[in-house]
């Protein structure tokens, strides 16, 4: 069995005190901060909490370059008839318009930065993307969010956004924006892999299946306390296709489940 694998099983085997039967917070009618609040400091029992914050600081210490991020810094490069071909595959900005919930502008916010990478790429317009993101920033309300362009490595901006959220009690909303990004980067990248991973080694496609497992085992122990989560745990599934631990296998896991990880970002939005 892969070295992997075997780090998988260990880790999700990990047992900690059950979360009990809690009441659902509902987040119709409440300010975010209040939600925040409610979810993170009156629900979430101690080992839970516990755990999540060591998920969070595994995750920092994988190196993972996110594609948006690939993107920025010039990896990726198309050649000017490539270019020529834009992408139908990019969310709408138009889509985030009428979503009602915090979790859901979480969510889209993920998507669309990353989105607005795609399209720059391409060469298209990306003025609809950033009225979008700033209104879904304004909406959320969240200065942790604005550390996503800060400078650093990934891991870097990563471990400062997860600590802000702490602090304010938005530990579920961290966990929420990072599961949409998920999706929508390996959605993206199955739209054209031979392009979007041609910067990627083994390695790191070790430290994405890695990651993969830590957010689904978060985004598992926060659906006990809310239905949203439930609802995106639901969606999120086809994540637990991902078992590449090679450039080929994830390649090949993509054209598999591509037409899933389509479903999932609709569903993610709902």
């Amino acid at each position: 069995m892969k070295k992997l694998t075997l780090v998988v099983i260990a880790l999700t085997a990990m047992v900690f005190a059950s979360c009990g039967n809690k009441t659902n917070a509902n987040a119709s009618g409440q300010d975010s901060d209040s939600i925040a609040k409610s979810f993170d400091q009156q629900q979430i029992e101690a080992s839970v909490k516990m755990h999540l914050d060591s998920i969070a600081a595994e995750i920092s210490t994988k190196k993972f370059t996110p594609l948006y991020q690939a993107i920025n810094n010039g990896e990726i490069k198309l050649s000017a008839d490539e270019k020529k071909v834009k992408p139908t595959y990019l969310l709408e900005p138009s889509a985030t318009n009428d979503l009602q919930t915090i979790i859901q502008k979480y969510a889209a916010f993920s998507i669309l930065n990353t989105d607005k990478a795609v399209a720059a790429l391409y060469e298209m317009d990306t003025t609809d993307y950033e009225t979008a993101i700033a209104k879904l920033l304004a909406d959320i309300n969240d200065p942790a969010l604005e550390k996503i362009q800060g400078k650093g490595t990934f891991q870097q901006i990563e471990k400062e956004i997860y600590e802000a959220e702490e602090k304010s009690g938005r530990i579920h909303f961290f966990w929420t924006a990072t599961c949409a990004a998920t999706i929508e980067q390996l959605y993206v990248a199955s739209m054209n892999a031979e392009k979007f991973l041609e910067g990627y080694d083994d390695e790191d496609v070790a430290n994405i299946t890695f990651r993969i497992v830590l957010i689904l085992d978060a985004i598992d122990r926060l659906s006990v306390y809310d239905a949203e989560i439930q609802g995106l745990a639901d969606a999120i599934q086809p994540l637990k296709k991902i078992n590449a631990t090679t450039v080929d296998e994830l390649k090949k896991e993509l054209v598999e489940i591509k037409d899933e990880l389509a479903e999932a970002r609709t569903n993610i939005l709902k």
